[in-house]
């Protein structure tokens, strides 16, 4: 089974996938090296395409139900209400393939390009984006495997407020409150997805681990905070 072993020798991609996990600095100092980001993407692709197809369903129906309640105060009638819905429920089931695979690789690209920024200009490093982008297409495979492991808990429940967070703790009427959506953001597999991703940069950048982990961390609270206060305000 590959392993740290490997360490100052060339791996394999599924040694770096492997190694993500398990021994991530072995993963970056390989990439530091020679990077790539197809296999990964890909990966990240057909997983976030999987979970998509089976929870479209269940997702579209509680985003349906909170339009219906909004049409329903603006005075809609139910006719006009069932027709607006049908139409949007169809347009989604259409769309919906294609926007899943689609949006991850823009958002993995957006998050890079990102990083990149904030570390090339802000850190006052230099690297390539092609390895950052390595960086963060393997990182994505941990946000991967949470998305799996979170799947057939939400099949189970028939609900999308199911997650690895503080959030985990509130009662879902509370889904959207301030106070659950930030604790939302206290994800363990987004937790483990920045850390990793520090270190990441700590090798691409020859800076340390503590302050490019926490370069990333105050750039996802002020993230997240944006997130949250333009979510309130809708």
């Amino acid at each position: 089974m590959p392993g740290s072993e490997l360490t100052g020798k060339e791996m394999s991609t599924i040694n770096r996938i492997f190694n993500i996990f398990v021994s991530p600095r072995t993963t970056f100092e390989s990439i530091d090296r020679k990077p790539d980001w197809f296999i990964p993407i890909l990966i990240f692709v057909i997983i976030t395409t999987i979970v998509s197809f089976f929870i479209m369903p269940i997702a579209l129906d509680q985003q349906f139900e909170q339009q219906r309640i909004k049409m329903q105060e603006r005075g809609m009638s139910d006719e006009e209400i069932e027709t607006a819905l049908t139409m949007g429920r169809k347009y989604a089931e259409k769309i919906g393939p294609i926007s899943a695979p689609v949006s991850a690789v823009i958002i993995l690209v957006i998050i890079a390009a990102v990083v990149y920024f904030l570390g090339n200009v802000i850190l006052g490093g230099k690297t390539s984006f092609k390895k950052i982008l390595s960086v963060i297409s393997y990182t994505s495979l941990i946000g991967g495997l949470g998305g799996l492991l979170l799947l057939p808990i939400m099949l189970s429940k028939k609900s999308m407020n199911v997650h690895f967070s503080l959030a985990t703790f509130l009662p879902d009427k509370s889904a959207e409150t301030v106070i659950y959506q930030l604790l939302k953001s206290v994800d363990f597999f987004m937790l483990w997805q920045i850390f990793v991703a520090g270190i990441g940069m700590a090798v691409l950048y020859r800076m340390s681990t503590k302050k490019t982990t926490t370069a990333l961390i105050v750039l996802y609270v002020v993230i997240t905070l944006i997130g949250v206060g333009f979510r309130s305000l809708m």
